[in-house]
């Protein structure tokens, strides 16, 4: 299994930096300095290798995810944390690969169709639920809608067709995005909460002023 796992991480870390289309078994072969024919004793071809790929990627988010909601102390506490997150794992992606595998995989877009319908989409409703609750978000929020809204935000940041990689940072666009979604649902209460958040967590993750929401 650690010759099998080697190849799951130097194919995500290949795929994520040049997109996957581009990346051949060849390369990841030359890259591990093994044969091909070694990444063949696990993998039936390339189609096997991104699904597995995608699936242990998604497994790892959710365990982060989880782990990062257990120690929070409230909703916008849960939004700014997950923020660092995400532009930790954004770092140095290549948008493509969220168009490869919906022309080009369609087993992995219907495994990436259901993690986001069962587990993001879910965790977002339960955040807002959260922050309704806490008193931080306003009480008359459509919460599915919102919830669909989010996601939706997250995937058009990789639709290069929209925001061309050499014109818009795909960190940025998510932070910005984030701010303006966070922004809108906040009531009096969350605005002071989502302040004194941020600069609770300043120095923490070196913001240069008491947003988290600038470009890297």
């Amino acid at each position: 299994m650690e010759h099998k796992e080697r190849i799951l991480a130097k194919a995500e870390e290949l795929f994520m930096r040049y997109g996957i289309r581009s990346i051949t078994m060849d390369d990841i072969a030359r890259e591990l300095a093994i044969s091909k024919k070694t990444i063949y004793q696990y993998f039936q071809d390339k189609d096997a290798l991104v699904e597995q790929v995608a699936d242990r990627h998604f497994r790892q988010d959710e365990t982060q995810i989880c782990k990062i909601s257990e120690h929070t102390e409230n909703a916008i506490d849960e939004v700014i944390l997950m923020s660092q997150h995400v532009k930790n794992r954004l770092k140095g992606v290549n948008p493509s690969v969220f168009f490869d595998l919906q022309r080009y995989h369609p087993k992995t877009w219907a495994l990436w169709q259901e993690h986001k319908r069962n587990f993001i989409i879910a965790q977002v409703r339960r955040n807002l639920e959260q922050g309704v609750s806490e008193g931080l978000y306003r009480p008359d929020l459509h919460i599915e809608a919102l919830a669909i809204l989010r996601v939706a935000e997250i995937e058009m940041s990789f639709d290069i067709q929209l925001f061309p990689p050499d014109k818009f940072d795909l960190v940025s666009l998510q932070m910005t995005f984030l701010e303006h979604f966070i922004r809108g649902i906040v009531t009096s209460k969350g605005l002071e909460v989502l302040e004194k958040t941020l600069q609770k967590y300043e120095k923490v993750f070196n913001f240069s002023n008491i947003s988290i929401f600038n470009p890297l």
